[in-house]
């Protein structure tokens, strides 16, 4: 006969040990204190357009006032002045009414040769018509000594455009170095002040 001994089995709870990590509390940075100057918007003085009365050509000529202007350096030409013959000279050359090479010492080469293109393509669509051109007003600014940045209203026949062209001094003369005209689809841009991107439509 078999016996089968039980043995009393007590049931007891423990407490697990607490494995959580501590609590903590995440923080924004405080900003760092930036070195540049907050931007004064009260009482600063307004660039403006010193305009003169319009020349003895009828033509508007104006140059920007301002603080972070330059003035240009001593020696150099007039910008008004130089400005608006280059204009003209140029406007005229795009229509064939003045050869391309008259204009050899006022540009670079790459300035130069767009016109001549432009001259071009013009002459054979046209022929040599007689194109009314005239310019309507200049406007300069000197972001540097060196620099005259020129934005101009000109008028080709029925066609109103504005041109836009960058001289900078080599020596004792301006040259200029970018030019563009009208705007897209139909346009010259060349030079490199403005880019090098090249379109004669």
């Amino acid at each position: 006969m078999l016996r089968t001994a039980s043995s009393s089995r007590t049931s007891s709870v423990q407490w697990l040990i607490e494995s959580r990590p501590p609590s903590l509390t995440w923080a924004r940075p405080s900003r760092q204190q930036s070195n540049q100057p907050p931007l004064d918007l009260i009482d600063h003085e307004f660039d403006h357009a010193d305009d003169t009365a319009a020349n003895h050509r009828g033509v508007r000529v104006s140059t920007v006032k301002a603080r972070w202007a330059a003035r240009p350096r001593p020696g150099l030409p007039d910008a008004q002045e130089w400005s608006t013959t280059l204009a003209l000279a140029v406007i005229q050359a795009l229509v064939g009414q003045r050869p391309v090479s008259q204009l050899n010492r006022w540009m670079v080469e790459e300035v130069l040769a767009a016109i001549n293109i432009c001259q071009r393509r013009s002459l054979s669509l046209r022929g040599r018509t007689a194109i009314p051109t005239a310019l309507r007003s200049v406007h300069v600014q000197h972001p540097d000594p060196d620099v005259a940045e020129v934005s101009a209203h000109v008028v080709m026949g029925r066609r109103s455009a504005a041109m836009a062209f960058r001289l900078e001094a080599l020596g004792d003369r301006w040259l200029c170095t970018a030019l563009e005209l009208g705007s897209a689809p139909s346009r010259l841009l060349v030079g490199s002040g403005l880019g090098h991107d090249r379109r004669l439509d």
